[in-house]
């Protein structure tokens, strides 16, 4: 599926696969993408003026309307945090209404009712004694008791204290169960999740992303700039796109071989998981210019990094490969 948005003459494009990681140096088109999906599939409303937000989505060259996703955005833990909260707008609302309905909820509410009943008709027996009133109240107000519920962890921590990764992973969790209820073409945004997570949380919320979006209409769209973040399985390679000076879109595993094998300065055999770690290394950098360091440059950050007791050494570097760094 693939996704066009505009900026006015401007044109940034990606392909939109169920699990889809958007790289590169340029963090102001990703963001301009990020807010666009947001506006364009949430409630945003646009002024009747002239303006590049207006209609700015375009999927496979069609415009499609506004309702044809259902979107979730997460850019902060508090965003995170707002989703798992009861509130009404909130998933974990709308799980929590899904679990009720799978239980005898009228059965409960009946001995409720007669347990309320009893511990009403006891105080309004001495509120009566002072004039003509009682206390009333309503089986309404059971429901309205559920959904002021504070949320916390098992262990009565708040849910501020629990890490960022754990709490997507919780999220992920209740997305997976209300769409089990209310399946819906749902789209979730993850930006700048590099900036929210280690390394190891990040692949495994990737991981997780892909389970759940194998159930659903689902799709996930993260963006990172950080070195190494991105999850360059062969499965998720034609999902990474990389914004830079200038755009890349990463083609499947054997285009991408066969690319290597034909294009390298020396017959050379890669495996899979030695064009993999070639791949998350050096992901941030393509489509940027003046990426590579000079020598004296190395050296100087090398000096700054040994007062801090890191050494580390560059690897032991061929000479076809350093010609062809230098032609």
């Amino acid at each position: 599926m693939n996704v066009e948005i505009t900026e006015f003459e401007k044109r940034f494009c990606f392909e939109l696969c169920p699990v889809t990681q958007l790289c590169g140096q340029n963090v102001r088109k990703k963001n301009y993408i990020f807010e666009s999906l947001r506006r364009y599939f949430g409630t945003f409303k646009y002024s009747e003026s002239k303006n590049k937000w207006r209609d700015n989505v375009f999927i496979d060259n069609n415009q499609v309307g506004r309702k044809f996703f259902s979107v979730l955005s997460i850019s902060n833990k508090t965003d995170i945090i707002q989703m798992i909260k009861m509130t009404k707008q909130s998933l974990l609302m709308e799980y929590v209404k899904n679990v009720i309905q799978d239980f005898d909820w009228q059965l409960h509410l009946r001995n409720l009712s007669e347990e309320i009943e009893i511990m009403f008709q006891i105080i309004n027996d001495q509120v009566n004694k002072v004039g003509d009133i009682e206390l009333s109240y309503s089986m309404a107000d059971v429901w309205d008791m559920v959904q002021k519920s504070e949320v916390s962890g098992i262990d009565d921590t708040e849910l501020s204290d629990k890490s960022n990764a754990e709490l997507i992973l919780i999220l992920l969790n209740i997305v997976d169960n209300v769409l089990k209820n209310n399946p819906k073409k749902t789209l979730i945004l993850f930006e700048n999740l590099d900036h929210l997570v280690s390394l190891k949380e990040y692949v495994e919320i990737i991981h997780a992303a892909d389970t759940i979006s194998k159930k659903y209409d689902l799709y996930f769209i993260f963006s990172s700039s950080l070195n190494k973040y991105v999850c360059c399985d062969i499965d998720f390679l034609e999902g990474i796109s990389v914004f830079g000076d200038v755009y890349f879109q990463m083609p499947e595993y054997n285009r991408l071989y066969l690319f290597l094998k034909e294009n390298y300065p020396y017959e050379k055999e890669f495996s899979n998981e030695h064009v993999k770690k070639i791949i998350c290394n050096i992901i941030q950098n393509i489509g940027q210019s003046n990426f590579l360091n000079t020598v004296e440059e190395n050296v100087v950050c090398k000096l700054i990094n040994k007062t801090l007791l890191l050494d580390d050494k560059i690897p032991d570097e061929k000479m076809p490969e350093m010609a062809f760094l230098k032609a």
